[in-house]
């Protein structure tokens, strides 16, 4: 008995959607950039329109744009071109010379664990101790100089390098140091292909705390009794009541700071990402 042909049905496909493009969402960093760009720009509308409008007093707190257009000036002078350059000296020594001294500091506390339980409670002592209590002291040892801001600074910046980088090195596995012993690693290969690379995150934020505090010391001291530089000339402004150009230099420490905290981030992310890769 035949049975008739039956003609395959198709099956029923379900419609085909296209697919939806994901939009990438902007790094943290730019967000980050962007939310500060528009405070800072919503913070200098508000300080123009309080100025112009007579909500405060002119010499308590100019306009933004006086502020700017005193800057403007001031790069054509020789004196400002002098203090930024006494500071920027004092800031990149204490940078060094602390960064170096907090390293070893550092290695010598990981290597000689009593001798960092003996020195670190110092150190966290001096870490909230303000340094500028110690200024005159420097100055009967070393004079009314340059040496002595930069004597201070370098503590300063040392301390935070120091304990940081003691505590990246103590906390590394230590799985990692018995593999080096067992391919029977020399010493500096230990510390610089191991120990130093497993402690790279904590020694970063050390010198990045360093650079801080080495600014701020810097500035600090020479806003006392130094004869020059960006805080010596902030104190004499304001002692002989010249508002608009103490505001501009004030205005310079601030993008120097930002400058270096951007320089460091940068800095930052490409140790991680070549630790990461």
């Amino acid at each position: 008995m035949s049975v008739a042909p039956t003609e395959a049905q198709p099956r029923h496909r379900p419609p085909v959607r296209p697919e939806r493009r994901t939009r990438r969402r902007p790094s943290d960093a730019v967000v980050s950039v962007l939310a500060t760009a528009v405070l800072l720009a919503l913070l200098g509308a508000f300080a123009e329109v309080g100025a112009v409008s007579g909500w405060w007093r002119a010499s308590t707190f100019p306009a933004p744009s006086r502020t700017v257009a005193g800057l403007g000036r001031l790069l054509g002078q020789g004196q400002f071109w002098a203090d930024a350059g006494r500071t920027g000296m004092e800031v990149g020594l204490s940078v060094v010379a602390g960064s170096a001294l907090g390293l070893l500091a550092g290695l010598a506390f990981w290597k000689l664990p009593t001798l960092g339980r003996v020195f670190e409670p110092y150190l966290v002592s001096f870490y909230a101790v303000p340094m500028v209590l110690f200024y005159p002291v420097m100055i009967v040892i070393v004079g009314i100089n340059a040496a002595s801001v930069v004597i201070l600074a370098t503590v300063m910046a040392a301390i935070p390098v120091a304990l940081n980088t003691a505590v990246g090195l103590n906390g590394i596995r230590p799985v990692y140091l018995k593999l080096a012993r067992s391919l029977e690693c020399r010493p500096h290969q230990t510390l610089f292909s191991i120990a130093l690379p497993a402690a790279a995150p904590f020694i970063v934020a050390g010198l990045r705390l360093g650079v801080v505090y080495a600014l701020i010391g810097s500035i600090a001291m020479e806003f006392t009794t130094a004869q020059a530089g960006l805080g010596y000339r902030i104190r004499y402004l304001y002692e002989i009541f010249n508002s608009n150009a103490m505001y501009s230099y004030i205005l310079v420490v601030l993008l120097f700071s930002v400058l270096l905290t951007a320089l460091l981030a940068v800095v930052e992310r490409l140790l991680v990402k070549g630790r990461a890769a």
